[in-house]
């Protein structure tokens, strides 16, 4: 009797289950139902194709071997595997029925072998593309032996035509391509073929060369390598082999029909063709209620030298759900959401895995996709880009305390773009909060965070704690000097001397020895600074010319390169470019730091200051010039706009003693007559 039982229980695995909702056999144990617009009536030899490219949830074979794809009706057809990944993808073509527009692809078989018989493809234009390893490209024999060398897969799908000028499957340079096409020749004749190409092309029609366009070279503007042969009406095999060495990957094969008056494109109609299904929702054998979900890429943003990609995801569900369901994604990177339907920004290329996780019904149900985040390469040539303010609105409100400090850093200069200064305070304190980040994040991001810091938020002791905090975050001596230096500045402009001393000095003390980074010179003019600031002319001088003189502009004499800069600042104030001012006081301070004792670049800073109505600011550096230079030329000049600043600012009482002061101490300056007279007006 128990015989009798196992007997039965093997013959209801291996045979089809129509009783259980039409599945074909429950060794497989999950399916996707995908679906043809339509089918092309069959005209030549060979089966007519669909394609479809789906999300596997991880629960294909690693090679695909335990895909089968079906009709409605259990129907088993041909099919072939044509790319597994990368992440959890899978592209397979298969054979179509006319008129059935709906199949099922099976898997989740751990236990199925590779299919005896593979589909073979006679229609479309499939393209195949590897990694090139090297190896001479002067004639055929010597492609075929670079192909059959190389290992590498990087893709392999349809195209519409044989006419490319990039890689849809993503390296740029350094690949070896075959299109194998089938062609519909519209009457017997003699034909013509050509291909131009970067590097290597050779054509051939039914597996005879037709086209030599060897050698290391750029496309031809003209049809300089052509072919002839005659053929007959109907179906016929092209082939294009093509290695590109480096640059741009063009490849383009032309023809000429009988009758025809040039060379031209070969078109797609010119090819039979194939058909795309769109996938459907995952379904696992014995389930009732199903989620699932179909990662949708749908746009990409362009800034500071890199790409961020915007994907939309949204649960898919089947079955009879009671009660309102509760949606929550993790999306990889440590960024989460709660909606049926979101949309989320990738900072940084790479695999991802995302998890939906559908309750409903007192049940839980997940699904996992690992997703490849990458540049839509099919996409870029219609240099469509979204932008940057849009993905910055998604990434303001991410958790980056969860985030990789490197998309910290790609966070802060999309947010920065934007002027979102509260998230990019966010980012800044998660990312200061870690024991550690990479040099590379901290350069990029940490000036970004401490302006933000000081400027909005007004608490620059803050920004000069964070930067003292990341100088111990990275071992690199540069970015750890770099920092250091900058909460030194940032400490100095709070007018907290000590303190900027003290981070100056450590900067040198530290790191002089360990690199020659810009940082150490910043550190020394740093110290400068802070004597300048205290008054003590001598000690400030020193300083400077410890820190040696910038190369700047090394065609120019330094008289001639100070009289530049100081003539663009004046003319850029003149005509109230304050930034284009602003940045050439900062490269003449830079190069020739001793300028700062003499007064005249000061002079202008504070006529900037002034036309900016920063009236505080510019007091203050008018001031603090004349206290470390009282002999300055520039003193009383100076001393005057401090005076008026005060006016503006309604400290007449300031501004009265600035007045006496000129007087008192600069009798022989033809300023001292116009001080005594706004004394007399009082």
């Amino acid at each position: 009797m128990a015989g009798c039982c196992i007997v039965a229980a093997v013959l209801v695995a291996a045979a089809p289950v129509s009783a259980q909702g039409h599945w074909w056999n429950y060794n497989w144990r999950y399916r996707r139902a995908v679906t043809v617009a339509d089918v092309p009536k069959k005209q030549f030899a060979g089966e007519e194709i669909g394609v479809v490219t789906m999300p596997t949830g991880g629960l294909l074979a690693a090679d695909g071997r335990d895909i089968r794809i079906t009709t409605a009706t259990g129907t088993l057809l041909p099919h072939r595997v044509l790319m597994a990944g990368p992440g959890d993808s899978v592209r397979v073509a298969f054979a179509l029925r006319r008129p059935v527009k709906k199949y099922y692809l099976y898997f989740g078989n751990p236990k199925a072998k590779t299919p005896k018989q593979e589909l073979k493809i006679r229609r479309g234009v499939l393209m195949e593309t590897w990694a090139y390893t090297g190896g001479r490209i002067a004639d055929f024999k010597q492609v075929m032996r670079i192909l059959d060398r190389s290992k590498k897969l990087l893709g392999r799908d349809f195209r519409k035509d044989v006419f490319v000028g990039h890689n849809p499957f993503g390296p740029q340079s350094r690949i070896c391509s075959i299109f194998t096409g089938h062609l519909i020749c519209p009457a017997d004749g003699q034909y013509v073929f050509s291909t131009t190409s970067r590097d290597a092309s050779f054509l051939l029609v039914d597996g005879k060369v037709i086209v030599s366009n060897g050698r290391h070279h750029r496309p031809h503007r003209r049809a300089v390598r052509q072919g002839r042969i005659k053929l007959t009406g109907g179906l016929h095999e092209l082939k294009v082999y093509h290695v590109s060495t480096g640059g741009a990957p063009v490849v383009v094969a032309a023809w000429r029909e009988p009758n025809g008056r040039r060379l031209w494109k070969i078109p797609p109609g010119a090819f039979a063709p194939v058909r795309r299904a769109e996938p459907g929702i995952l379904e696992r054998y014995g389930r009732a209620l199903h989620a699932d979900f179909i990662p949708a890429h749908a746009g990409e943003a362009f800034l500071a030298n890199r790409y961020f990609q915007r994907y939309v995801f949204e649960a898919l569900l089947k079955g009879r759900f009671g009660g309102k369901a509760e949606y929550h994604w993790d999306f990889g990177d440590g960024q989460k959401a709660s909606t049926r339907r979101c949309e989320h920004v990738y900072l940084r290329d790479g695999l991802y895995k995302v998890t939906l996780t559908v309750k409903a019904a007192a049940q839980t149900l997940t699904r996992t996709n690992v997703i490849n985040v990458t540049r839509p390469w099919d996409k870029v040539t219609k240099n469509l880009l979204d932008s940057p303010a849009g993905h910055a609105r998604i990434v303001s409100n991410y958790d980056f305390t969860a985030a990789d400090p490197r998309d910290i850093a790609g966070a802060v200069v999309m947010l920065k773009r934007a002027g979102m200064n509260d998230a990019i305070i966010r980012a800044g304190d998660a990312l200061i909060a870690r024991d550690k980040a990479p040099a590379s994040v901290l350069h990029e991001t940490m000036g970004i965070y401490a302006d933000t810091l000081v400027q909005t938020a007004k608490a620059p002791a803050r920004a000069a704690a964070a930067l003292a905090k990341a100088a111990k975050m990275t071992a690199a001596p540069d970015i750890a000097a770099e920092m250091l230096a900058r909460a030194g500045q940032v400490a100095l402009d709070d007018d907290k001397a000590g303190q900027a001393m003290r981070f100056f000095t450590q900067t040198i003390k530290k790191y002089a020895a360990l690199t020659t980074h810009r940082a150490i010179r910043d550190a020394k003019i740093g110290i400068g600074d802070v004597w300048r600031h205290r008054g003590n002319y001598n000690k400030a001088a020193e300083a400077y010319r410890s820190a040696g003189a910038d190369k700047g502009d090394a065609k120019m004499k330094p008289a001639v390169r100070k009289g530049d800069l100081a003539r663009h600042a004046e003319d850029y104030l003149r005509r109230r470019l304050f930034g284009d001012a602003a940045e050439a006081l900062d490269k003449w301070e830079y190069e020739f730091p001793a300028d700062k004792l003499e007064g005249f670049s000061t002079l202008i800073r504070v006529k900037l200051a002034t036309a900016r109505k920063q009236y505080a600011a510019a007091a203050r550096q008018a001031e603090q010039l004349v206290r470390v230079n009282p002999r300055s030329h520039y003193a009383p000049e100076l001393l005057m706009l401090a005076a008026d600043a005060y006016t503006k600012m309604q400290k007449a009482d300031l501004a009265r003693k600035t007045f006496r002061r000129i007087v008192k101490e600069y009798p022989e300056s033809p300023l001292a007559a116009k001080a005594k007279m706004a004394i007399s007006k009082e």
